[in-house]
C-alpha cells in the first residue's frame, strides 16, 4: 500500500488499483482478526483497527474520485495505526508481568 501510494502521487495510473487491491487485502486480514473476550480494552482496539480499516478503504475510493483527501485519511490511519500497535504492546507486557508476579506469589505460597 505504501508504495503504491507513491505511486498515485507521482501520477501512476495504475497505481490507484494496486492501492485498492492492497487495501482489500489488508481489510480481509484484518476481519479475520476478531477478538471474542471480555476485555474492555482489546475490544477497543480491535475497533480502533476496524475504524482504520474503513478509513483506509475510504481514502481508496476518494483516490478513484480524485480529490486529495485521501492523503489526510492515510495520516489518520497511521496515527491510529501506530496509537494501537503501541497500546497493544504496553497491555501484552502489563499482562505478562501481572502473570509473572501472579505465578511467582503462588510458587511462594506452595513453598511454604
Amino acid at each position: 500500500m505504501l508504495i503504491s501510494s507513491v505511486l498515485v502521487m507521482e501520477h501512476v495510473l495504475w497505481g490507484k488499483y494496486c492501492f485498492a487491491v492492497g487495501v482489500a487485502l489488508f481489510v480481509i486480514s484484518r476481519s479475520r482478526m476478531t477478538y471474542t473476550g471480555k476485555d474492555f480494552r482489546m475490544k477497543r482496539l480491535n475497533r480502533l483497527y476496524f475504524l482504520s480499516s474503513m478509513f483506509l478503504a475510504v481514502a481508496a475510493y476518494l483516490q478513484f474520485q480524485n480529490n486529495n483527501s485521501w492523503i489526510v485519511l492515510l495520516l489518520i490511519v497511521a496515527i491510529i495505526e501506530f496509537y494501537t500497535s503501541m497500546r497493544f504492546t504496553l497491555y501484552e507486557k502489563e499482562n505478562a508481568q501481572a502473570k509473572d508476579s501472579e505465578n511467582s506469589s503462588s510458587d511462594t505460597s506452595i513453598r511454604k
